[in-house]
């Protein structure tokens, strides 16, 4: 039989005609390109999904891990001890944060959740109040004087009463060391959805009122909701909206476990909100002040103050989540206290400071008391630490405790299983016998 061909004609870029092909040749060649070029597009999804990190100022990793430290000149860089969840509302409390090695300020203060800076006063917030309110539902717009609300003076306690009206009182602040720096945050309540706690390190957003629990000027009673009033949704939009740089801070879930009792699915979801989420508390020393005989221990927690069990189990998912260790409301007791964030920055200034947190380029400490982490190093095979003076050093990861090691450097060689990285995640516990502890941010492997 005669086989009949067919030719097909087309253009190269130098506009010289193909020669004439068979049917059945061009089809093969054809395939075979398109088989090629779906390759090359799978390997650059795989590459770009599991190499690339995608950073916050949009630069990226080559490496599937995510190590907060990368990049840290450990022989340069400035330590900063810090606290995102402290309250201080007066002079004497700032001074005794001061005394106590605090150098970076992110006040967080309630009643009302609203930042304190160098030039709050106590009136700002009941003759003008520069955020709405909801009243039975509707919303009375700033700025709001609180002489003009509170119209039901006679219901109110005789010494409640005495106060009124509000006048002018004087700076919150009135003499702020050169060498310590203000940022803005609050901490955030009264969800309609949640009994969570949220401070918002670097956000000029504000919440609430003036009146402690409602209790003395029955602002509840009168239509008048307690913290914020809206869903944590809400709220969370707000903060990030009224970030002050859109490269730093965020939002912090306050004592989870021990006082908020969340389960875990809701830290998940507040997580996976919006990747300014940053983390959790994982030790704050409020907590360990109260009497916890009556409500018990929180599911899984073995010691007060701490949320170490629901870190892990957090990490264990693959997500991103960093640990802050907070004084609370200690650093008003006029004594030292525990807990604090060691922010690693190239330079004390507030935007530093507030990328630090951002980035995870800090650790979590309860005394601050000479014992640093000097060096550290991730790989895909290693992870190595070096410290001031000799201490226990733990590695831990989604399956346990990993290794234990005493002195001033330790290292752990990360389990490889079919070419890559066989755990989730890897983190640093370094604990001496003075009683101090720090708890550096994991190096994620699959997340």
């Amino acid at each position: 039989m005669t086989r009949y061909t067919f030719h097909l004609w087309a253009y190269s870029l130098n506009e010289q005609a193909f020669l004439g092909e068979t049917v059945t040749t061009r089809i093969v060649e054809i395939f075979v390109l398109l088989s090629l070029a779906l390759c090359v597009y799978a390997l650059y999804v795989k590459w770009s999904n599991g190499n690339a990190w995608d950073l916050r100022d949009g630069t990226t990793r080559e490496s599937a891990m995510l190590n907060p430290y990368k990049g840290l000149d450990w022989k340069t860089v400035k330590r900063v001890p810090s606290a995102t969840h402290m309250h201080c509302q007066t002079q004497n409390t700032l001074d005794n944060g001061y005394r106590y090695g605090i150098r970076h300020f992110p006040v967080s203060n309630y009643y009302p959740s609203a930042p304190y800076d160098a030039n709050t006063r106590y009136s700002d917030f009941t003759l003008r109040q520069s955020w709405p309110v909801k009243r039975n539902g509707e919303l009375i717009e700033p700025p709001i004087n609180w002489n003009e609300v509170i119209t039901w003076q006679d219901e109110l306690d005789e010494r409640v009463r005495a106060r009124l009206p509000f006048g002018e009182t004087g700076l919150a602040f009135t003499e702020i060391p050169d060498d310590i720096i203000l940022s803005h945050n609050a901490e955030h309540h009264g969800f309609t959805n949640s009994s969570a706690h949220i401070c918002s390190p670097g956000s000029s957003f504000a919440s609430g009122t003036f009146d402690v629990k409602g209790r003395e000027y029955r602002l509840k009673e009168h239509g008048i909701p307690i913290g914020f009033g809206g869903t944590w949704q809400e709220a969370f939009r707000g903060m990030i909206r009224d970030l002050d740089d859109p490269a730093g801070g965020g939002i912090v879930i306050c004592h989870p476990t021990w006082f908020s009792r969340l389960k875990d699915s809701e830290v998940l979801a507040m997580l996976d909100f919006d990747e300014r989420v940053l983390g959790i508390e994982i030790f704050n020393h409020g907590m360990v002040e109260r009497d916890w005989s009556e409500r018990g221990n929180p599911p899984g927690e073995t010691e007060i103050g701490f949320s170490l069990h629901l870190w892990d189990r957090i990490l264990s998912t693959g997500r991103r989540c960093w640990a802050f260790c907070v004084p609370d409301h200690a650093v008003q007791k006029g004594r030292d206290w525990t807990g604090r964030c060691i922010l690693l920055v190239p330079d004390f200034t507030e935007s530093e400071c507030l990328r630090a947190y951002r980035n995870g380029s800090f650790y979590g400490c309860l005394m601050d008391n000479g014992l640093t982490v000097t060096d550290f190093h991730a790989s895909d095979t290693e992870v190595s630490v070096k410290t001031s003076r000799s201490a226990k050093i733990m590695f831990i990861t989604n399956e346990g405790l990993a290794h234990t090691a005493t002195g001033t450097s330790a290292a752990y060689l990360i389990p490889i299983a079919d070419g890559k990285p066989a755990i989730v995640y890897v983190r640093v516990e370094i604990s001496d016998d003075t009683g101090e502890r720090l708890f550096l941010q994991p190096v994620m492997y699959n997340h």
